[in-house]
This record gives C-alpha cells, sequence and structure tokens, in this order.
C-alpha cells in the first residue's frame, strides 16, 4: 500500500508541476479596484504546448487569476457573462475542429455544446433576457449574424449576405438592437470595417460613420454610448459615441501600444481593454482599464500569452 500511495502522490505531483502557469498580473496591482473580468489567454505550458486559447478569470479586487477551461488540442475564446452573471457562452474548436458556440457555468463546469454546424461560428454575445444567444456565422456566406435560442437550438439568420462580413456583434441593453463591424468602408483602394447598427425589429442597418476603419463595437450599460476600436491610425485607438454618431471621443491613454477590445464595467464608469506593441507579428496583448474619459489607465496582466477579449461581469 505504501509504494502505491507513493505512485500516486508522485502522480498528482507531476501534474501539478506540469499544469501550465495562469497569465501574469502587473506587480503591484492598482488598488481600489471591484469586480470580475473572464478573458481568453495563450500563454503556453506544460499541458498546452502549442499556447492554445482557453479562458480565465481575473478578480479585480486582489489580481488573482482563475483558469476555467485547459486542453492542448483545441482553442476556447470570446468569452461573454450571461446577464445574470452565472453563464458563460463562448466559442470553441473542442468537438470537430470547428468554431462552434458553447455556454458553460461561471465556473467553468457543464460545457454545453450550442450550436453545431461544419462552418465555423464566432463572437457570441448574449440577449438582455439571457435565452438567446446573438453570433456571427460562415454557414451561409462569408459571414452573417444569426441567433440561436437556448431551450430548442433553433437559429434565425438576422441578415442575408451582407457586404463585406458582419462580425463582432454588441447587443444593446434593451435587446433591440445590434452593433457590428463590417467592411463596407472604401478608403485607399481597401474595404475597411466599419461599425453598423442592425435594428432587430425592422431588419434594417445603418452604418457608423468614421475617417477610418473601426471594429469591437460595444454598448455601454445604459445604452447611451458605443465604445469601438478604431484603426484611423496606427496603433490603434478606442473611441466613444454616441450611436447617432455624434460626440467622438478618441481614447489612447499609452500611444505607444494599440488599444483593441473595449468592455464597459457594470456602473458604466470604466471600460476593460487590451493593449499591444503590435498587431499581428510581434504582437503581446495584455488586459487594460482605464475610466470612461481616459484617465486612471492600469495595465492588468503581464508576460508571456496574449490576453484578449475582457469581459465584466455583470
Amino acid at each position: 500500500m505504501g509504494q502505491v500511495a507513493g505512485v500516486l502522490l508522485l502522480a498528482v505531483a507531476t501534474l501539478v508541476t506540469q499544469a501550465s502557469p495562469p497569465p501574469a498580473t502587473v506587480k503591484p496591482f492598482p488598488a481600489g479596484l471591484t469586480g470580475t473580468l473572464v478573458f481568453q489567454s495563450d500563454i503556453p505550458g506544460a499541458d498546452n504546448p502549442d499556447g492554445r486559447a482557453h479562458l480565465f478569470t481575473i478578480d479585480l479586487a486582489t489580481g488573482t487569476v482563475s483558469q476555467l477551461t485547459r486542453g492542448r488540442d483545441h482553442r476556447d475564446e470570446n468569452p461573454r457573462w450571461s446577464p445574470d452573471g452565472r453563464r458563460i457562452a463562448f466559442k470553441s474548436t473542442r468537438i470537430g475542429g470547428q468554431y462552434d458556440i458553447f455556454v458553460m457555468e461561471a465556473g467553468g463546469a457543464n460545457v454545453t455544446r450550442i450550436t453545431d454546424h461544419p462552418a465555423n461560428d464566432h463572437d457570441p454575445v448574449w440577449m438582455p433576457d439571457g435565452q438567446s444567444l446573438i453570433f456571427a456565422s460562415e454557414r451561409d456566406s462569408r459571414s452573417d449574424l444569426y441567433r440561436v435560442w437556448l431551450a430548442d437550438r433553433r437559429v434565425e439568420r438576422l441578415t442575408h449576405h451582407f457586404v463585406g462580413r458582419a462580425i463582432m456583434p454588441s447587443v444593446s441593453p434593451d435587446g433591440r438592437a445590434v452593433a457590428f463591424a463590417a467592411q463596407t468602408l472604401a478608403r485607399l483602394q481597401f474595404w475597411d470595417y466599419q461599425v453598423h447598427i442592425l435594428d432587430l425589429a425592422s431588419r434594417k442597418t445603418r452604418a457608423l460613420d468614421a475617417n477610418g476603419g473601426t471594429c469591437w463595437p460595444a454598448w455601454s450599460p445604459d445604452g447611451r454610448l458605443l465604445a469601438n476600436v478604431s484603426l484611423a491610425s496606427e496603433p490603434s485607438r478606442l473611441q466613444v459615441r454616441t450611436p447617432d454618431n455624434r460626440d467622438i471621443r478618441d481614447l489612447r491613454p499609452d500611444p505607444t501600444r494599440w488599444h483593441y477590445y473595449p468592455d464597459w464595467s457594470p456602473d458604466g464608469r470604466r471600460i476593460a481593454f487590451s493593449v499591444s506593441p503590435a498587431h499581428h507579428q510581434g504582437e503581446d496583448w495584455d488586459l487594460a482599464i482605464m475610466n470612461a474619459d481616459g484617465s486612471g489607465y492600469h495595465r492588468l496582466t503581464t508576460g508571456p500569452g496574449n490576453d484578449r477579449s475582457p469581459d465584466w461581469r455583470p
């Protein structure tokens, strides 16, 4: 029995030592923050040698990072809290190799597949009642927006062959509109992404004009503002605007870094996002936070791994 127990203890110890380290937080961690962010990181480790993205949470009061998903052969990305904060929707390649939409409990248990299609499904976001999800999919086009009901997995198509791919949806707090990005802005012989708003009742869309590419829209909790990424100049910055496309404010608290993936705090006072010294080649994304006016900027994570797509728990 002693030898068996010793072998078991050695096996447990080996598993523990082989677990990937979580993304590192800055030291000292910013004081006075509250709430929880879920995010994705591709930090490599013994159980994730290829650096595939998985999901984590960070407690903003303490800086504690917890891992929710793991695995060496699939990716988990774009996590979004349910309106009641009890579940997380995300996309994953864990079954079949293509991206499908999944939902799990807040702590990572009971992972449930929601969509099942040979094409890739991306960017799930919750409707305010928590009964359905809006997502982007390549199943019938380059990419259009769809809605899936969790109870019966019924799927409804919202856009039809939208010019330039419809991706990155964000649902308004009242559930009446979806902001999204699509490549419809002609500039310098290229098609840049442009933020659009889809009215769910009429299915009509309108574009928000910009002097350069814009993407990753995010509604403020009161529905009065939209944050988005602006690619009019490099490195990218964040913008805050009204849905009627007025009162546009540029926010780039760190002029040396790219700014992406904005998400509002539940009280609308802060914005979480990611920053990187480069985009694509040489990128190294870290989580960051600032006040909604661009002041109070702090990086939250550091070190290896790209930490992206933060979402604030309601």
